[in-house]
């Protein structure tokens, strides 16, 4: 993926841009390449901390979700659901199914939201949607990561 025009480097905008490149671009990745990406996306959002959250009015154009998932589902055909625990539930455990698909395309909305926002708004806007984002795409990083390793070392 080649970088925007006007956009400097920044390690948020870099770790989002890393990985759309790592998901998109060519050939479909392995299980450990999308993991590393997941690793650079995390580290990102460590490294940015503390920050001051600032407001935008401005917001990408909506994606249509459906379009987006149906994408993820083809490139990546043997990915699919898989069982996880709420761990805050201790004493009762509840058995819940998550989606490797919706996983992957969840994340990608978030990162091309963040470079949409880094290319046409500004850097402070891009870093605090990616900061402030983190809520729903950290979930879903770190279930698709715990779902990555699985995959490569059970």
């Amino acid at each position: 993926m080649c970088k925007p025009a006007g956009m400097r480097e920044t390690s948020a905008i870099d770790a989002a841009r890393n990985f759309l490149s790592t998901v998109w671009d060519g050939i479909p990745p392995s299980d450990a390449a999308l993991a590393a990406a997941l690793d650079r996306l995390f580290v990102a959002y460590h490294d940015m901390l503390p920050l001051e959250v600032t407001y935008s009015e401005f917001a990408p154009s909506e994606q249509e979700w459906d379009l987006l998932y149906n994408e993820v589902a083809k490139r990546f055909p043997d990915y699919g659901l898989y069982p996880i625990l709420n761990p805050l539930e201790v004493y009762e455990p509840t058995l819940m199914m998550a989606d490797s698909i919706d996983d992957i395309a969840d994340i990608t909305k978030e990162m091309r939201d963040t470079t949409w926002l880094g290319k046409h708004v500004g850097l402070d806007q891009a870093h605090s949607y990616y900061v402030q984002s983190y809520f729903h795409w950290g979930k879903h990083a770190r279930e698709l990561s715990f779902y990555l390793h699985a995959r490569q070392f059970f």
